[in-house]
């Protein structure tokens, strides 16, 4: 099996994880935050004494929940983060122009920035599943790399009068970045093809370090998330909704969302390629 930079560029893969602990530890701070304030307007509601106190269990419950998850993400955060510095310099590694500019690390980090921002908001509502597989496609990207060429500037006296369309979506943003492609295109002129096998294994313990801590915790995250859907069920019978407590309604289902996005953000990809021989 002939493993590529692409595939090292599992580093993409570990955007994602770098991407969503990012957002999540801020999520998850902030909603604790939140929640508190919550029950604090909660404790103060005097309008209807009896969803008050039937609507409490649902504000604990949500508090503890959270501060778990918080927890694990904070858990996963960190060698996600650490992976991300590690492989940069594992780049710089490889690099045949070591004293060039910029240096690989700093190539390789300008390509995350790019994907992060451009996949930032969709971080507030898109499913884990859905994210990884869109990001997993930037495995083949090697080609577009190739076939890739800097554009010149437009000299046109006129060139600000040309309209151009703004790109929807991550993926087009990606795509229309000069920035990206140029990164992109640094790091795969400067590491040798003969040698991207070998730098995929020197990278492949960083993700797998990661990898292995996300499945520790995926059981733990699906049973948080089922406290929060038993709820959701249980409220259904009552006589008053979660939502009719302020704010409350909104912050169960944003908990509940961000723990399946971090419960489905892992990579398949990655079982097994660590016995693949660099020489295969």
């Amino acid at each position: 099996m002939n493993i590529q930079t692409s595939e090292a560029i599992a580093f993409f893969s570990l955007v994602v994880a770098f991407m969503a602990y990012r957002y999540t530890v801020m999520s998850s701070r902030d909603n604790a935050k939140q929640i508190q304030d919550i029950s604090n307007t909660h404790l103060r509601l005097s309008s209807n004494i009896a969803i008050s106190e039937a609507s409490q269990k649902y504000v604990s419950l949500l508090a503890n929940v959270n501060r778990e998850f918080g927890e694990i993400v904070s858990k996963l955060a960190s060698p996600a983060l650490k992976a991300s510095t590690k492989i940069g310099n594992v780049f710089d590694d490889f690099d045949t122009q070591n004293q060039a500019h910029p240096y690989l690390r700093h190539a390789f980090h300008t390509g995350i920035t790019v994907i992060r921002e451009a996949y930032d908001k969709e971080l507030t509502f898109q499913t884990g599943l859905n994210l990884a597989s869109r990001l997993s496609a930037l495995k083949f990207i090697k080609e577009d790399v190739s076939a890739y060429q800097p554009e010149k500037p437009d000299r046109s006296i006129f060139a600000f009068l040309r309209k151009q369309s703004k790109p929807n979506g991550p993926e087009e943003i990606i795509n229309a970045s000069m920035v990206f492609w140029d990164s992109l295109k640094t790091i795969y002129a400067r590491i040798p093809e003969e040698k991207e096998a070998e730098l995929f294994h020197r990278t492949y313990p960083y993700l797998e370090e990661y990898s292995r801590l996300h499945g520790e915790s995926r059981q733990r995250l699906e049973e948080l998330e089922k406290q929060l859907e038993a709820a959701i069920k249980e409220n259904s019978l009552e006589m008053f909704e979660i939502r009719d407590v302020p704010r409350l309604g909104t912050k169960f289902y944003r908990v509940k969302g961000d723990i399946g996005r971090v419960r489905e953000l892992y990579f398949p990809d990655l079982h097994g390629l660590d016995g693949i021989s660099v020489h295969d």
